[in-house]
């Protein structure tokens, strides 16, 4: 069958294995994800360093809603101001664990069998191996 004859579904799918989309979009994700956690350990640095200011502020904030409706919305204004400030407690509580730059350091540690562990040389452990009596 020549390339023209070949179904366009396959042409596709070689195209996208030679791309290697696939992996361009893991390496893509894995590095939104690195972004977003580093945004998220600065955010969180941040407001530990500076919840006293974020606080005063939300007062100030809080005070100014209430001159301006004349008290009318206390309620209201109360649970959020209760709300924000349980955001920026929980967010400045949180010690942030830093990510490496070298993505190595996230894999996992290789790990060396003991010489003579049965699983070492045993793909698959709890089969029967050669030479096991038969069970019944």
């Amino acid at each position: 069958m020549s390339k023209d004859e070949t179904p366009i579904s396959d042409q596709l799918k070689q195209v996208i294995e030679e791309l290697d989309i696939e992996g361009k979009a893991r390496a893509a994700a894995s590095a939104a994800e690195d972004a977003v956690f580093r945004g998220v350990g600065m955010a969180g640095q941040y407001v530990h360093e500076h919840r006293t200011g974020i606080e005063d502020f939300l007062d100030r904030a809080t005070a100014a809603v209430e001159r301006q409706t004349g008290g009318r919305y206390a309620e209201q204004v109360g649970r959020v101001r209760e709300q924000l400030s349980a955001g920026v407690a929980s967010l400045a509580d949180r010690r942030w664990t830093p990510i490496p730059d070298d993505a190595a350091e996230l894999e996992a540690p290789d790990i060396d069998l003991q010489a003579g562990d049965p699983q070492a040389d045993d793909p698959h452990p709890g089969d029967p191996q050669p030479g096991d009596p038969p069970t019944a």
